[in-house]
């Protein structure tokens, strides 16, 4: 817990009061809080954008550095200080989106608020989430996946909208999750574009990391990233397109992102390190599938994902995931039991609903959300 304070004090240090007055004593200048937290930022920016092997620049306009593989911002958590990696980039880089004081913000306020999921309550009303969710007592996971359809949602600049998959377990003192998807949030990406994104949290007082913006998350591959768009988005009642993604633990309890086209074509992405969630070390207590939406402002919340209520009538004017799985023990997908999955609708039905379907063919479990 000590080192988990020491890498997220720049959290601490942005939420704390802005407004301060600057004096002097003995003729030396004392800076002001509101300094001292921009200063604290620009150091936080230093240390994770590293000088790249090279920068691309991608055709939505987005600034990617190639880092290499062992300079990553993850290896400056003094928790992963002796940890080696499992795989090597077969070109020794990753890519990295360029980050932003404003990213950092942003992504400190996203975690904070993420907090209701796991409380199943709001911290007011500009926050809403639907899933679905197998109850079994006493059942352990070892990972979740789904095929989710992507959607061409404009959201506004304040607001966010997200299509995901939480992975948790808690004691009574301390929680450990992880969030996985796509998302539009323009604070953070500067559009609204659909992008993938991934978060961790740790503690009841709100420790973690989103994307790769800190330390946690350890990537492998060269060409996938957190935050890259996806070329092609559904279009309402004419066409659907789905991406199929998965966090799986290993044997050393280390939990690994993929994605890819379908189950037996992922590639993968990287992995949270056991020594930052000690709680998912075994397995997990709970997979949940579903949507989060918001606004980081008094203004009113957007559409969940495409923008309509969800219906299972025609998937392609509905928002969905299919394939709806956990992955067992032994590493092998399995589906949910449909008698035991339930549904949160959350406060407000007749703006965000989810639907569980059960199976339906070679879809397998689905679900309509929005």
């Amino acid at each position: 817990m000590k080192y988990l304070r020491m890498i997220l004090m720049f959290f601490v240090l942005v939420s704390s009061s802005l407004v301060s007055t600057t004096h002097c004593v003995d003729g030396k200048r004392n800076i002001s809080k509101a300094e001292a937290n921009d200063m604290e930022i620009e150091k936080k920016l230093r240390i994770l954008n590293k000088e790249p092997v090279k920068t691309i620049i991608t055709e939505v306009g987005d600034t990617i550095d190639c880092i290499n593989i062992y300079k990553q911002p993850a290896f400056d958590n003094p928790l992963l200080k002796d940890h080696k990696l499992k795989e090597r980039c077969p070109l020794g880089t990753i890519p990295i989106r360029i980050k932003t004081k404003k990213q950092l913000l942003n992504a400190k306020y996203f975690i904070t608020k993420s907090k209701s999921i796991y409380e199943n309550s709001y911290p007011n009303i500009g926050y809403h989430f639907v899933f679905a969710e197998e109850i079994v007592i006493g059942k352990r996971y070892f990972g979740g996946a789904a095929f989710m359809s992507g959607h061409n949602l404009t959201v506004d600049p304040n607001q966010f909208s997200t299509s995901q998959i939480w992975i948790m377990n808690a004691t009574e003192q301390e929680i450990n999750t992880i969030e996985f998807g796509i998302m539009k949030h323009p604070e953070v990406f500067g559009d609204s574009l659909t992008r993938l994104f991934g978060s961790w949290i740790r503690g009841h007082q709100i420790y973690g990391c989103y994307n790769v913006l800190c330390n946690g998350f350890i990537q492998v591959s060269y060409d996938v990233f957190f935050g890259q768009t996806f070329s092609q988005s559904s279009i309402y009642g004419q066409v659907s397109y789905d991406v199929y993604l998965m966090v799986s633990k290993d044997l050393d309890g280390d939990w690994w992102l993929s994605m890819g086209p379908n189950a037996e074509a992922t590639e993968n992405i990287g992995y949270w390190p056991y020594e930052i969630l000690t709680l998912l070390r075994t397995s997990a207590s709970a997979v949940r599938y579903g949507g989060y939406v918001g606004a980081t402002s008094q203004a009113a919340t957007p559409p969940m994902v495409n923008g309509y209520l969800p219906q299972l009538g025609d998937y392609m004017k509905t928002t969905f995931m299919r394939k709806m799985k956990y992955t067992n023990e032994m590493g092998g997908l399995v589906n949910l039991y449909p008698h035991s999955v339930r549904t949160i609708n959350g406060t407000v039905p007749q703006c965000y609903n989810v639907m569980f379907a059960g199976h339906i063919g070679s879809w397998e479990n689905t679900m309509a959300y929005g």
